[in-house]
C-alpha cells in the first residue's frame, strides 16, 4: 500500500527501525538526524506497543530493526526481543557495526538476522574483525549477513571483500554507495563509472562461491554500463521502514524515505526495463562531475 508524503506517494512501511543508542557510526551512513541520547528499553517496548496498535498509518508492523553502537551488547536487548515476539513482530534485525566486532558475542540473541560490516580501507583495519564475527554467528547457527560502502578507500580491496564474505559463510553481501549526507556529497565518494568497475571482479567471485549480492544506492543504467558483469541483475528496490529514535518516537517517527533517504527518477526511466526494481539516484550526484544523467539507453 501507499501512502502520501510532501514529497510523493512512498510505499506504507511494515518495519519499524529503532535505533536504541545515540551513536551510530561505522554503518551505512545516510541523512537521519542525531538524536540526543539512547533510549531506554522502556521506551522501546513502548513504541513497539504503539505501533502494534495501529501506529500512524494504521497498519500494524511485521518486521523489527534493532540499530545503534552497542545495542547488541545491553542487558534489556533480551527484553526488547521477547517483548516484540509478543507484541506479533515476526522478524528482527540486528544491526553491528566496525565498532562493535571486536566484542561482538551472538549468544541466545534471539534475533532472525545479524548485518555486520566488511568494511576495509586501504589505511584502515582489515576485514579479520568483521570474518571472526560472521563466523561466530555461523557457529551459534545464527543467519548472519555481510555490507560493504563503497567508498573511495574500499574500491581496491573489493576482491578481498568478497573473499571474505564467502569464506566466513555470509548469508548474503550488500555493497552500498554512499548516501548523501546532509543534502551533499561525503568527501569520500569515488566517481560512479569508478565504483561500477571495481564491483565487476567482486560480485564474480561472491557469484561463483554462491553467496547472494546486492548492489544499492546505484541505479540500474550505471551498473548496466559495464559489459557482461550482470551487475544491473543485482539491483533491488529498497523497502520503505518508520525510523524511530529518542527524539522521534511515536507519532513523531519519520519515514526513511523520503525523510531521511530521496532518490530521483528522470522521464527516462519510465521507459527502462529495470524501472520496477531500480530506486533512480540522489539528485545531489546528478548535478556532480563523474556521474551522468539516468537513462538505460545512454549506458548500455
Amino acid at each position: 500500500m501507499l501512502t502520501w508524503t510532501g514529497s510523493g506517494a512512498v510505499e506504507r512501511p511494515r518495519v519499524v527501525q529503532i535505533r536504541v543508542q545515540r551513536s551510530y557510526p561505522g554503518r551505512v551512513r545516510a541523512g537521519a538526524p542525531v538524536p540526543t541520547r539512547s533510549m531506554t528499553g522502556d521506551e522501546v517496548v513502548d513504541n513497539l506497543r504503539y505501533f502494534q496498535s495501529g501506529g500512524p498509518r494504521g497498519a500494524t508492523m511485521t518486521g523489527l530493526v534493532l540499530s545503534g553502537v552497542g545495542v547488541a551488547s545491553r542487558p534489556d536487548l533480551p527484553e526488547m526481543i521477547a517483548a516484540a515476539r509478543a507484541l506479533g513482530i515476526v522478524r528482527i534485525t540486528l544491526h553491528a557495526g566496525v565498532e562493535d566486532l571486536d566484542s561482538f558475542v551472538p549468544g541466545a540473541l534471539g534475533v532472525d538476522l545479524v548485518t555486520l560490516p566488511l568494511q576495509p580501507s586501504e589505511s584502515g583495519p582489515s576485514l579479520t574483525a568483521g570474518v571472526r564475527a560472521l563466523s561466530a554467528c555461523n557457529a551459534a547457527k545464527l543467519v548472519a549477513s555481510s555490507n560493504t560502502v563503497l567508498d573511495a578507500g574500499s574500491l581496491p580491496l573489493l576482491d578481498a571483500v568478497a573473499r571474505a564474505a564467502a569464506r566466513s559463510g555470509s548469508s548474503g553481501h550488500t555493497f552500498t554507495f554512499p548516501f548523501p549526507v546532509d543534502g551533499g556529497a561525503p568527501s569520500e565518494l569515488p566517481p560512479a563509472a569508478r565504483a561500477v568497475a571495481a564491483l565487476a571482479s567482486a560480485v564474480r567471485i561472491l557469484d561463483d562461491a554462491g553467496v547472494p549480492c546486492v548492489i544499492k544506492g546505484l541505479p540500474g543504467c550505471y551498473l548496466a554500463s559495464e559489459p557482461g558483469a550482470g551487475l544491473a541483475t543485482k539491483v533491488r528496490r529498497s523497502a520503505n521502514r518508520w525510523y524511530v529514535d529518542a527524539d522521534r518516537q511515536k507519532d513523531r517517527a519519520i519515514l526513511f524515505f523520503p525523510d531521511v533517504v530521496s532518490f530521483a527518477k528522470d522521464d527516462a526511466c519510465r521507459f527502462c526495463p529495470m524501472d520496477g526494481a531500480c530506486d533512480g539516484f540522489f539528485a545531489p550526484y546528478l548535478r556532480r562531475p563523474g556521474f551522468p544523467r539516468l537513462g538505460w539507453r545512454d549506458q548500455v
